[in-house]
């Protein structure tokens, strides 16, 4: 028998959307938010591209109400359940990591799933079922915390797969994945995508270069610097999370990387060294909640009170 325990609130209907996907042993992405520009760099008019510490700072203070699902086996039992210790560890991160942004994450509740068909699962089973068995409100991020996916041999570690839903894997609940999975869900893109597309990111930064192209390939924000995944080359990646390597992109120049860029929640760099968003990622973010809400979605950002 399948059990379903709430602590604190009460749930809606909320369908979500279905989405094209982007999948890496890192976690799963909708990759049909991308803007795409193929021949022409023609930049969003409804982002801004600004890098300016003042521009985010006037942005007033939000809220998100977290709603956080504990996965356990059929019976209630689970080999490292979530509790309240490890829940007020998330908040925490996500709060020390969107703080700039001025982005405030807040616990709704905390509700626990048993039901062995998604502990221990294949991602896109867990998806599917929960989708079909657990309607949730669409006023809260509803974050869910299985033991494992087992996708690429149980490697992978989580997705966003819907606008207020997503997943981490037991391993992942105080880890850089959990802010990089919360930055998709607003807006935010791998510094790495579209590496291996003709129309790849270029190097260059400067707006008078001809071949600039920041504002619409990659991940349309201007101070994170053109950038591969680095996977499968960690070892190109010193202790102090440094970049050592001669990687090229599809101009056939080396890619000219920073210890920032290194340690980007959005980048797929060494687990250990994700810690940060530049200011252009948090005014991305910002952006992204204001066109979204004009557009009557992103219901579970609130304006601070």
């Amino acid at each position: 028998m399948i059990l379903l325990f709430s602590i604190v609130g009460s749930f809606f209907i909320s369908d979500p959307p279905d989405f094209s996907i982007e999948s890496s042993n890192f976690c799963i992405y909708d990759s049909g938010e991308i803007e795409h520009n193929m021949n022409q760099c023609k930049p969003n008019p409804a982002y801004s591209y600004s890098t300016d510490p003042h521009d985010l700072s006037d942005f007033s203070e939000v809220v998100i109400p977290i709603v956080f699902w504990g996965i356990n086996k059929t019976d209630g039992s689970n080999q490292d359940p979530l509790t309240k210790a490890k829940v007020q560890e998330s908040l925490e991160l996500l709060n020390s990591a969107f703080a700039e942004m001025k982005i405030c994450f807040e616990l709704n509740d905390l509700n626990y799933i048993d039901d062995s068909e998604i502990y221990w699962s294949d991602y896109y089973k867990f998806n599917k079922h929960v989708k079909k068995n657990y309607p949730v409100s669409d006023e809260v991020l509803n974050i869910y915390v299985p033991y494992r996916f087992t996708n690429n041999n149980n490697n992978l570690r989580g997705g966003k797969w819907s606008s207020n839903q997503m997943s981490v894997n037991m391993l992942n609940y105080k880890t850089g994945i959990l802010p990089h999975e919360v930055g998709h869900i607003l807006g935010l893109l791998h510094t790495h995508t579209g590496e291996k597309a003709m129309n790849c990111e270029h190097i260059t930064r400067d707006e008078n270069d001809l071949s600039y192209n920041a504002k619409c390939t990659g991940d349309r924000v201007t101070d994170t610097n053109a950038m591969p995944n680095l996977y499968r080359y960690f070892h190109l990646i010193n202790e102090n999370c440094e970049y050592e390597g001669d990687l090229r992109n599809c101009e056939d120049l080396p890619y000219q990387l920073t210890e920032e860029d290194i340690r980007n929640f959005m980048g797929y760099t060494q687990h250990s060294c994700r810690s940060t968003f530049t200011v252009g990622q948090g005014i991305r973010a910002r952006e992204f909640i204001e066109n979204s809400q004009k557009s009557g979605k992103l219901g579970f950002v609130f304006q601070k009170k």
